[in-house]
């Protein structure tokens, strides 16, 4: 059993840079089952068909798409201003009101990572069952997580590790120091072959960094920002339509239309209600996922080094079993440090990259909309108008 989970955790690296190949399987069947109410459910569900009619503007190339997944920039589907009508903010005012209603679990499951918990209210806060209008940002936002992590996954923990192994595993196999020639130090030999080993390995794994993981990083998140800002402006617009009819509707409407007009002031009102609502929930949504990705990425960065450090161990091992002189051991390991503090440093740049690309302060956000400030002068001129048609009357 010992010799058993050794040879997993030896060969762990290997079949995890397999699972690679091999998750495009699984995606279609996790599909299926997008209907599951539960944050982890639902994390687990959604997949590339959500996109499957999007355009894709820039196609990445054979080696980026084989490499790393790119997505498309998701269409917006939110109801434009000019098409908002009294049946759609009906519809609207019932989804307000199944949120008012939601009860707020106070005691969630035990999951180990709160982001699941959060994430579950929000899918049932914005109504993900009830195939409500956020439910495709619910499914997008999952989906460029998801991306984004798995790309982040793929250059820390598969590539970075892969490539330095591979390079000094070649240069110790097939260019061993016994073939240089014009040093008579064995020491020396070594130095110069490991150190050689060790810029190639690196220049290697920047190019990779570079492109293409960093350019289709940029691209995913360029697309995601590009959404979020179009679905944050479109329902800030609507919110302000919204308002402005809850504000004037007594305009068109007589005495003998009173139920129409108390129906029709209600349903606009709690649909600005639940357009500011909408912002807040879809913010705290992204906040969620944002999070998970650089905590995430963190944690890859993390283990990238420590899978890194295995496998150079596990050569300099090698290097000491085949009676390697110390000194070849010692330029060997000071080789493999600096390639590793190299491609530590230029890894650790991938968890800083989504706060140089997404542009928050463009979205249409929460706190900008002024929601207390339309409730208070909303109630406020509909306070000042029955008081003075009041007195007007008195004095009549």
């Amino acid at each position: 059993m010992i010799l058993k989970n050794l040879g997993r955790i030896i060969t762990w690296p290997f079949r995890s840079f397999l699972k690679i190949f091999r998750g495009g399987a699984r995606s279609g069947v996790a599909a299926r089952t997008a209907g599951k109410s539960s944050g982890s459910a639902i994390a687990k569900a959604v997949g590339i068909e959500v996109l499957d009619t999007e355009y894709h503007e820039e196609p990445p190339s054979g080696i980026e798409a084989a490499m790393f997944t790119q997505l498309p920039r998701p269409r917006l589907t939110e109801k434009s201003a000019s098409d908002l009508t009294i049946e759609q903010a009906q519809s609207y005012a019932e989804q307000a009101r199944r949120f008012y209603d939601y009860n707020f679990p106070l005691f969630p499951r035990g999951d180990f990572f709160y982001e699941e918990i959060e994430d579950e209210f929000l899918n049932a806060a914005l109504g993900y069952d009830a195939d409500s209008i956020d439910r495709r940002f619910i499914d997008v936002t999952t989906l460029f997580r998801r991306t984004l992590n798995a790309n982040t996954r793929r250059m820390l923990l598969y590539w970075a590790p892969a490539i330095g192994f591979l390079v000094f595993a070649g240069a110790m196999f097939f260019a061993p120091e016994s073939r240089i020639d014009g040093l008579e130090s064995e020491s020396a030999k070594a130095g110069v072959l490991y150190g050689v080993a060790a810029v190639i390995a690196a220049s290697l794994t920047f190019l990779v960094y570079s492109w293409p993981y960093k350019v289709v990083q940029q691209r995913n998140l360029m697309n995601l920002d590009n959404y979020v800002t179009s679905k944050f402006a479109r329902v800030n617009n609507n919110f302000q339509v919204a308002k402005r009819r809850a504000l004037n509707v007594e305009r068109d409407k007589r005495m003998s239309e009173r139920d129409a007009l108390k129906d029709e002031a209600g349903a606009w009102t709690l649909a600005y209600h639940w357009f500011a609502s909408r912002l807040f929930l879809c913010e705290t949504m992204l906040r969620n996922k944002f999070y998970q990705i650089r905590r995430n990425t963190t944690l890859y960065w993390v283990g990238g080094l420590a899978i890194g450090l295995m496998l150079f161990a596990g050569l300099g091992v090698y290097l000491a079993l085949s009676g390697a002189a110390p000194g070849v051991i010692g330029a060997y390991a000071a080789a493999a440090g600096v390639y590793l503090l190299i491609a530590g440093a230029v890894m650790a740049r991938a968890t800083g990259m989504m706060f140089g690309v997404l542009e928050s302060n463009e979205w249409s956000r929460f706190h900008i909309i002024n929601l207390d400030r339309t409730i208070r002068d909303h109630v406020g001129e509909d306070k000042l108008q029955i008081v003075t048609f009041r007195d007007r009357n008195r004095f009549e």
